[in-house]
């Protein structure tokens, strides 16, 4: 359910993180020109890094829904992200932290002092036209993480415009410089061409599925499938990849024979664990969870029952397909509309077969958890 919401020329200032699923909405019912301020430490950041390999993720508590663009141009909701260098160092866990927090301070000087913008195009970061200064891939990936954690998935779609204004600093001379986010956007989970799928006539691959086949749920009830979604994809066409790159959950990852074998979701499936939906991408250890940087292509499929549920998969208990709005990213769908992410928000929350897990005690207890069972296998193994 939506936390709070925004009217038309209102203005709501977030101090702190908010509750898991609390989200924000623009309301705009007489017009634009919303704005939500996040001031200094609103903004949770988590990070993880293994291997050479480092992440890092900005949260709230939930996503920012209905953020509406102007008319003509003119106006439209805003999102202004107060002392924006802090948030960008405390997200910065790369070799080259202290040299890119040096530059890109200097890109928010001279953004804020010019008018220039950085722009994120469908999930690119680049800089507007004409803009006299370049960003690093490490600055572009930290740019795009914030913009995922306030928007979600919707960040994967359209046009965010990322503005730069100088503020006072009574403290200092130097004054405080705030980031300015305006305009909106969804991504499918789904289970890889491979993956079985526990149904009544014992364990199926995905693809050989269908319409009909009965699966069982974790308390036995058996629901027939409706409708089973498709879509092929090639990673290396995505200007964000991780969106769509498989997520291998190796066998035993999250218990005894659980899953089976190793499986392979999309970054965005949840599994049901502790009562909770957790999207794989949440439990990403880069150890026993991790992204497969091989796959150059990935074919998806999901499944729809009589109502969203559970199932097995490789033994793991899995989501089945929730329309919220975008069955049409499917190749195999007969509509192509996608609703806006307010819509689907909404419906997720209203429809969903169990609560939606993100950043936080709960999550943070999942991970170790899994964590703690990796390291006892090693222990304990051959």
């Amino acid at each position: 359910m939506t936390g709070y919401s925004i009217a038309s020329y209102g203005t709501l200032t977030i101090s702190q993180p908010l509750n898991i699923g609390t989200n924000i909405e623009f309301l705009n019912t007489a017009g634009n020109d919303g704005v939500l301020i996040f001031s200094r430490g609103a903004l949770g950041v988590s990070t993880a890094g293994s291997a050479g390999i480092y992440t890092s993720n900005a949260y709230f508590g939930g996503t920012i829904l209905n953020f509406q663009p102007g008319s003509y141009g003119i106006g439209g909701d805003q999102v202004s992200l107060q002392v924006f260098q802090s948030l960008f160092n405390a997200m910065d866990v790369a070799s080259t932290a202290a040299a890119d927090n040096a530059d890109f301070d200097g890109h928010m000087t001279l953004a804020a002092e010019s008018g220039d913008q950085i722009l994120i195009v469908d999930g690119t970061v680049q800089v507007a036209v004409n803009t006299p200064f370049t960003l690093s891939a490490n600055e572009a990936g930290i740019i795009d993480d914030i913009a995922v954690g306030l928007f979600g998935s919707a960040a994967n779609r359209g046009t965010l415009d990322l503005a730069f204004a100088m503020r006072t600093n009574p403290n200092s001379n130097h004054p405080f410089i705030d980031g300015v986010f305006t305009t909106e956007t969804p991504v499918n989970p789904c289970f890889a061409a491979g993956t079985r799928i526990l149904t009544t006539r014992g364990e199926v691959q995905v693809e050989a599925l269908v319409v009909g086949d009965l699966v069982i749920s974790p308390d036995g009830e058996e629901q027939p499938v409706i409708w089973i979604g498709k879509r092929e994809l090639d990673i290396t066409r995505f200007n964000r990849p991780e969106i769509v790159r498989p997520v291998i959950i190796e066998a035993g990852a999250l218990g005894d024979n659980m899953p089976s074998r190793n499986l392979i979701v999309s970054p965005d499936h949840a599994l049901y664990l502790d009562g909770v939906l957790v999207p794989a991408k949440e439990l990403i250890n880069w150890s026993s969870i991790r992204q497969d940087f091989a796959a150059t292509r990935v074919t998806y499929y999901h499944l729809e029952l009589l109502r969203h549920g559970i199932l097995f998969a490789e033994n793991a208990p899995v989501e089945s397909f929730l329309d919220t709005g975008h069955r049409g990213v499917f190749d195999n769908a007969e509509d192509v509309l996608i609703a806006l992410p307010s819509v689907m928000q909404a419906r997720r929350e209203a429809e969903s077969c169990a609560p939606l897990c993100g950043p936080g005690a709960l999550l943070e207890a999942i991970r170790q958890r899994i964590a703690s069972r990796q390291i006892g296998i090693k222990l304990t193994g051959p």
